[in-house]
């Protein structure tokens, strides 16, 4: 179930890269060294994006950290739970979370003003959203740092048991759970990389800009949109990740460089004995 959250968390951001291109192409098109002016209404509509995602973002990535505790903590109730129901309502918490910050963000704008020589979209926002914004993405970063950390414990006391150890003696039930501690490990390692990811490119800033506005300085037009490119190395960051711990995705990817084709032959994860794994895969073209 882990390695739903993490698809889900690359398709958020792929949507959000997606959607963020308005806001970008506006920035490069009206860019000018001495005096620029951009448009209120068109800056504030354009970070609609910015906002959902972002508490997305944070949302699904507290979702991973407690799903991987579930799954090392209680593996019992972890395997009867409904996962999909599980990633649906993290879905929709973060989308609900979100459009609350617009809801708030309009509410508090001025559309009237303009803010010379500054293309950041916290310009643009009320200094008491800016400030609760900061705020509330600061406090749930917080709470993201610190279930990391308690992952990163578990992670710690579980490594280098044999499945053996923990699972009965049948044969056939240690292959089903070899085969779920293999899937297992590899959520794990997926996780704490995209949680990782999390804390530099989501924690910083969030915590930076919280902490300054606190002291009402003034630190969008110093730095720019910090906050969008910080959302979009965070999403890249997670592709790669997935894309490289995760080994059939990874050589299937080297086979679509090299090759230049799609079409491909799969074969399942080989389990030669009761206590270890070798997944394998072998790609090979098919041929018309």
């Amino acid at each position: 179930m882990g390695l739903r959250l993490i698809l889900l968390l690359c398709v958020t951001d792929f949507v959000f890269a997606v959607t963020a291109l308005p806001y970008i192409i506006n920035y490069l098109a009206l860019w000018n060294p001495d005096y620029f002016d951009y448009s209120p209404m068109f800056i504030i509509v354009s970070s609609i994006p910015l906002l959902v995602q972002f508490k997305i973002n944070l949302i699904i990535t507290i979702a991973i950290a407690i799903d991987r505790l579930q799954a090392m903590r209680f593996p019992v109730f972890y395997r009867g739970k409904n996962h999909m129901r599980y990633v649906l309502g993290v879905l929709l918490s973060g989308i609900l979370f979100g459009f609350l910050d617009v809801i708030l963000e309009f509410y508090t704008t001025q559309f009237n003003v303009h803010r010379y020589n500054c293309a950041a979209i916290g310009c643009f926002q009320d200094k008491l959203f800016r400030a609760y914004w900061g705020i509330s993405n600061m406090v749930l970063n917080i709470v993201a740092l610190v279930l990391t950390v308690w992952v990163a414990v578990e992670l710690n006391l579980i490594r280098g048991r044999s499945p053996a150890t923990i699972f009965g003696q049948r044969e056939q039930k240690q292959l089903a759970q070899v085969r779920y501690d293999y899937q297992t490990r590899l959520a794990n390692k997926l996780s704490f990389g995209v949680l990782l990811i999390s804390m530099a490119f989501l924690l910083v800033p969030s915590t930076f800009v919280g902490i300054i506005e606190l002291f009402n300085l003034d630190i969008f037009k110093k730095f720019g949109p910090f906050y969008v490119f910080g959302l979009l190395l965070a999403g890249v960051s997670n592709s790669v990740i997935y894309i490289w711990l995760h080994q059939e995705i990874r050589t299937a990817a080297i086979h679509v460089l090299k090759h230049r084709t799609c079409k491909m032959e799969i074969q399942s994860t080989t389990i030669t004995n009761a206590t270890s794994i070798h997944p394998t895969m072998t790609v090979l073209p098919l041929i018309n």
